[in-house]
């Protein structure tokens, strides 16, 4: 409730404050037409209102570094009561559309002026004397400069004719020119022996108001039928004996002896002025602005602290070093923005983070918790699961716990998950002995969580996305995020099917048991998927392949080999790779009694005890078919250039109904 008032009153102070600091701002701090420099300086012509460089100016100057000022690109020579006169260089390549710059709120090209231009596909009279000399002159510049041809045009208002005192920018245009040249300016077109300014340009300009913003002195000079819908505007004049600007806004107008004092004692008493509006008006707003930037921390802080607020329950007091506050999370992951995205699945997403105490990088996993066992069951089980250690599990470094979400802390693995160098990075093929030596890793690490810790940790998880290569792409489990533990000696608890589809045991689908032969089941389709470079499940257009299935049919028909990864080619030890296909092919299969434990896996795997010589007759066809396909219908698998009898074999499911498997 506090929060919701102390915003809603910095909002009406900040609607009240803001457009009086904004107007005080410019009236004080800056003149309203300030004829000095950004810089500080004096600009080297003589201007004076309505001239200016701040936008206070109705006729707004720019200025370069020297003091020059300028109308767009072009310097300004001098600017009279009437005209401002600015210099066009010559330039054969300048654009067309910089003649836009002439064209302002309050000035725009005198009719009297005449516009060189280049490369016009239209063409129009213009009225200036010599023109065949002048052309000459410039077109042999351009062409020299350019080593091309060019076709010169000039244009003018014919003043004698039209009677136009303003260049016409639309018939300008319609010349469709692509540069414009330069410029020359003449007092009188209907005198022979006139004198044409070369490169030079005048400017009519004038200020929207009425007379009431003339001085006394000075007389109001209304213009009528001026550009942009023939509006209307003035200028005012200093009368004769009298010197100044003419405009109350600028120095007014004094007598000539009187000129210096007079402007002397105006800033004067601007100077005055503005102490005193400083002391009256600033201050007082610089004392509401500083009470709503307290205001405004008072909320920033309070909401600060509800955004990252956690609730601490008693319970969790005991697992203090393994957790983590959310703060830190949320800095080490930079607000778990999708730049640090390391992947996602039906769990999670996972970022990567630095601790912002320790500088340690970090993977963190962001799941809904939806456990039934409860959230202090479940945390409880986490952080057991933290006290693991072994070189090939990754480490569960804690938790973090907040509003109905979970963050799973883990040790953040360089080069990513093993899924992504079998399927997503067709150019970065491991080799065998790098493949053989992340799955032996791999079943060191199952054998530890099962038989060698305090309790047994049922993993339920295996697969080749949940595996992450280190930075010397040795293998580590991870994600314990769905692990299951009981007491040695017990039984496991029944829990709700958790897993991937491919990898649980057809046991576990019944019963909702996950047991340690649950766990060799999902290991055996782990084998065969590195070993084969293919999910366990593949969807195709007409049927689906299960690849246990297709590796059976592969070793049935004599040629077991047949099943590697193509993407090896000959690059692999045959031994090594039939030892894995068999050794899948044994894991795998739907009697969970004759699939091996962990601990017989790894002895096979490092020699230290050999595998019984299997015959394909030996786990039958349908021991395997029936283990992927409960639960699916429309399963097919065929393996290239497989027997009948193979055929055969895998349409004998209803049989191993009765046999449990051979």
């Amino acid at each position: 409730m506090m929060t919701k008032m102390a915003l809603s009153t910095l909002l009406l102070l900040d609607s009240m404050v803001l457009p009086i600091l904004t107007a005080a701002a410019r009236e004080v701090i800056h003149p309203p037409c300030r004829q000095t420099c950004d810089t500080g300086m004096p600009a080297k012509q003589n201007l004076t209102y309505p001239f200016g460089f701040s936008p206070g100016c109705p006729i707004q100057l720019n200025c370069t570094e020297d003091g020059d000022a300028l109308i767009g690109e072009f310097p300004v020579q001098s600017a009279s009561p009437e005209i401002v006169t600015i210099t066009i260089e010559t330039k054969c390549n300048r654009p067309f559309r910089s003649i836009n710059q002439l064209y302002g709120r309050n000035y725009v090209p005198k009719g009297m002026n005449s516009i060189l231009l280049n490369n016009c596909t239209q063409s129009y009279p213009c009225d200036v004397p010599n023109t065949q000399v002048i052309q000459a002159r410039f077109q042999s510049l351009c062409e020299a400069s350019n080593k091309t041809n060019s076709t010169m045009s000039c244009y003018s208002e014919q003043m004698n004719k039209n009677n136009a005192w303003f260049l016409n920018r639309t018939r300008l245009s319609a010349l469709d020119c692509k540069y414009f040249l330069s410029s020359l300016s003449s007092e009188d077109l209907n005198n022979v022996s006139v004198s044409v300014g070369t490169q030079l340009l005048q400017l009519a300009w004038w200020v929207n108001g009425d007379e009431c913003e003339c001085s006394q002195d000075a007389d109001y000079i209304q213009l009528s039928g001026l550009p942009y819908g023939g509006r209307n505007g003035f200028r005012c004049k200093c009368r004769d004996g009298f010197l100044g600007d003419g405009f109350l806004a600028g120095i007014g107008c004094g007598e000539v002896c009187q000129h210096i004092l007079l402007f002397a004692k105006s800033s004067s008493n601007r100077v005055k002025e503005k102490k005193l509006k400083v002391l009256t008006i600033v201050l007082p707003l610089m004392v509401l602005c500083v009470v709503s930037m307290l205001i405004f921390g008072v909320v920033y802080v309070v909401r600060r602290k509800r955004k990252f607020a956690e609730v601490l329950e008693d319970w969790e007091r005991d697992y203090g070093p393994h957790r983590f506050k959310y703060k830190d999370l949320y800095i080490a992951t930079k607000g778990f923005q999708d730049q640090e995205l390391l992947g996602a699945g039906g769990f999670g997403r996972v970022y990567k983070g630095i601790l912002p105490t320790s500088n340690v990088e970090i993977a963190v996993k962001r799941v809904s918790h939806e456990s039934r066992q409860g959230m202090r069951e479940f945390v409880a089980e986490i952080i057991s699961i933290g006290r693991l250690r072994h070189r090939n599990l990754v480490s569960l470094l804690g938790y973090c716990r907040r509003k109905g979400e979970l963050f799973l802390v883990y040790d953040y693995m360089p080069n990513g998950s093993l899924d992504k160098y079998l399927y997503n990075q067709p150019k970065v093929t491991l080799k065998w002995m790098q493949r053989f030596r992340v799955i032996k890793g791999v079943a060191s690490g199952l054998p530890y969580l099962h038989e060698g810790w305090q309790q047994v940790v049922i993993h339920r998880d295996i697969k080749a996305s949940n595996i992450l290569l280190d930075a010397e792409l040795n293998g580590r489990l991870g994600d314990f995020g769905l692990a299951r533990l009981h007491d040695h000696g017990t039984d496991p608890q029944t829990t709700r099917v958790a897993g991937t589809v491919g990898y649980l045991a057809p046991e576990h689908t019944r019963t909702g048991k996950a047991t340690r032969s649950t766990d060799v089941f999902a290991f055996g389709a782990f084998l065969l998927e590195v070993a084969c470079g293919r999910r366990p499940i593949e969807h195709g257009d007409t049927a689906d392949v299960i690849l246990v299935d297709w590796v059976f049919s592969c070793w049935n028909k004599g040629d077991i080999l047949e099943a590697r990864d193509p993407k090896l080619e000959s690059d692999f030890v045959g031994e090594e790779m039939e030892l894995v296909l068999k050794l899948g092919l044994m894991c795998s299969h739907f009697n969970p009694l004759i699939r091996p434990s962990m601990r017989q896996v790894l002895q096979y795997l490092e020699g230290d005890l050999l595998m019984p010589e299997l015959l394909s007759s030996s786990i039958s066809s349908s021991g395997l078919t029936f283990a992927h396909h409960e639960g699916f219908n429309d399963l097919s698998v065929s393996c290239p250039s497989s027997t009948s009898k193979a055929v055969t074999d895998l349409t004998s499911v209803a049989e191993s109904l009765l046999s449990g498997g051979r």
